[in-house]
């Protein structure tokens, strides 16, 4: 099941920065993307939301950041003949770059906001002590319009921008290297992605960018903060949701267009990374609101 687009709020042709209450028997939307970026606030009932690849229960207090683009919905399942427990969240919606201030991320000053809207792009959850003060910008955004709930905004992400209380939610389809890695990380890197079907080997990637094999997984776990076999097998977990999701291949398929050596190697993989099996996973992502 593809992402469908969402299309701008109404709001957004009035207001820069878009807040509203979503109150009712579900959250009122569908697996989906769009270009602002996103804050939502549960503030109580939902049963699960995914971002990307993941997909987690939803507990009263969740707050969650996500970038442009990315595919998202949350969820009010309940059991059979039960009624359904009423959800209330807050949802902010806002395009990086401010309207007339298209230039403004590239200061030298915001490189601490850039490289947040950088990680919201696998989606962020906001955790401890930052989530309880970022729970009361969101909240104090309801009762304020135009340049004032602005203000607001920029102090919430200044926070957020400066906090280690924020998780990354979903696995990045192609991981990047960190900012200021080494040209060659970025090559290999490359060179992973182009071949993931294929066995990849740490020698060979050495051999490419002109390094010693002990020398190129020092700089590589530097650069990425992984090893490349914990790398790829990221890489290769990350497209396999994608597939499972968005395509019909088989599991055997995905396994093999994926680089996994078998199928039951593909599925132990799986399980470890997402608590549950392909099809499972498919299933879930599948299940309408």
């Amino acid at each position: 099941m593809k992402p469908i687009v969402e299309m701008l709020s109404p709001l957004a042709a009035a207001e820069p920065v878009v807040c509203e209450v979503v109150r009712g028997q579900d959250f009122g939307c569908v697996w989906h993307y769009h270009p602002e970026c996103e804050i939502t606030l549960v503030l109580k009932g939902g049963s699960e939301r995914l971002v990307g690849n993941n997909i987690s229960r939803l507990e009263p207090g969740d707050l969650v950041l996500m970038g442009t683009n990315v595919p998202h919905d949350y969820r009010n399942q309940h059991a059979v003949g039960a009624p359904p427990e009423e959800v209330e969240a807050i949802v902010v919606q806002f395009m990086p770059q401010l309207p007339g201030h298209e230039d403004w991320m590239q200061r030298s000053s915001m490189i601490p906001i850039r490289r947040l809207f950088q990680r919201a792009e696998q989606g962020l959850e906001v955790r401890g002590i930052t989530r309880l003060t970022a729970a009361r910008i969101v909240q104090e955004m309801l009762h304020v319009h135009g340049m004032k709930r602005v203000i607001l905004l920029l102090q919430l992400l200044d926070l957020l921008s400066n906090s280690e209380e924020l998780q990354e939610i979903s696995s990045a389809v192609l991981p990047q290297p960190r900012p200021g890695a080494s040209d060659r990380i970025t090559l290999a890197c490359e060179y992973i992605a182009a071949h993931l079907p294929e066995p990849i080997y740490v020698a060979d990637l050495a051999a490419i960018v002109g390094l010693g094999k002990s020398a190129f997984s020092r700089l590589f776990k530097k650069s990425t903060g992984r090893t490349v076999p914990q790398y790829v097998n990221e890489l290769r977990i990350a497209r396999a949701c994608l597939l499972l999701a968005e395509t019909d291949l088989t599991v055997s398929q995905i396994s093999m267009d994926c680089g996994f050596v078998s199928p039951a190697h593909f599925q132990r993989q799986f399980r470890e990374h997402q608590h549950c099996v392909p099809l499972v996973y498919r299933s879930r992502v599948a299940q309408p609101v």
